[in-house]
């Protein structure tokens, strides 16, 4: 008996499996092939279909008769005869102006004066950006005749006015290269330095163009202040050694030149005073 039931399962399940085996492949080849004749929904014969259906629907129409339904809501009424818009009349023909007389003399018309054409307003250059200035200036200088040394000497005050110590100040000769050198105020703010020793009478016989600045942390503080020095000695002919130089006529007669150091308005020593600048 149990032999009998394993067999029905067996079949059941082969007749199971069979039937889902053909169901893929039948839709399998639907899918890929649309048009196959078991396919009930195949799109020529919805297309067929469709067309059968459209025609049937013209020709119901084309034989049924059309009737035209009268609208009984109000009784018909009468539209008048449209009158004819009288058309445009026709414009007078316009007199022919009489020729005008001719002027026996003909009058110069004015040279029309030129009209200026206003110009647009220019618009302004944008603002240009002013430099920040230095914080130190020179506030004042004064120059001395000196028969021994070229110098330079001043005072560096703050804003306060009170003397400023320790400040560098930086000097040296114009075009001169390796020409720099350094000095620094002391508690009193003063500084001095020696610009040429009257020992050396050779370039002391010349005059000298100098230049100072501050100096703040390695950099310039202020605008380079120059300078020009008087000779200490004068360049004579040989034979103004016999002439007394403390005689100025006779010394000048013969062509002599009097020793700058002893003019009072020579410069020899150059004072230049500094002070730091406001800001507030």
């Amino acid at each position: 008996m149990s032999r009998i039931d394993d067999r029905t399962s067996t079949i059941l399940l082969a007749i199971v499996f069979g039937l889902t085996l053909l169901s893929v492949l039948c839709y399998t080849t639907i899918f890929i092939e649309p048009n196959v004749p078991f396919n009930p929904l195949s799109p020529n014969r919805a297309t067929v279909i469709a067309g059968t259906v459209i025609a049937s629907d013209n020709l119901a129409r084309v034989a049924a008769p059309v009737v035209a339904t009268l609208d009984q809501s109000y009784p018909p009424t009468w539209t008048t005869t449209p009158t004819n818009t009288p058309g445009p009349t026709k414009t007078a023909t316009n007199t022919r102006t009489p020729t005008s007389t001719r002027t026996p003399t003909s009058t110069v018309t004015p040279t029309p004066t030129r009209t200026n054409t206003p110009r647009p307003p220019t618009v302004p250059p944008p603002p240009t950006n002013t430099a920040t200035p230095f914080p130190f200036y020179v506030s004042s200088h004064t120059s001395s005749n000196n028969c021994a040394d070229i110098g330079l000497k001043g005072v560096v005050n703050g804003v306060d006015g009170l003397p400023k110590s320790g400040i560098t100040l930086q000097y040296g000769e114009e075009n001169v290269s390796g020409s720099r050198f350094t000095t620094t105020t002391d508690s009193n703010g003063r500084y001095g330095a020696l610009l040429l020793p009257g020992s050396n009478e050779r370039a002391a016989r010349q005059s000298h163009t100098w230049y100072v600045t501050v100096i703040e942390n390695g950099d310039q503080a202020s605008q380079k202040f120059n300078f020009t020095t008087d000779p200490i000695y004068a360049t004579n002919p040989s034979h103004c050694r016999g002439v007394d130089p403390d005689d100025e006529d006779e010394f000048q007669d013969k062509g002599c030149l009097i020793d700058p150091c002893k003019i009072d308005d020579a410069i020899q020593i150059k004072t230049v005073n500094w002070q730091v600048r406001d800001f507030q």
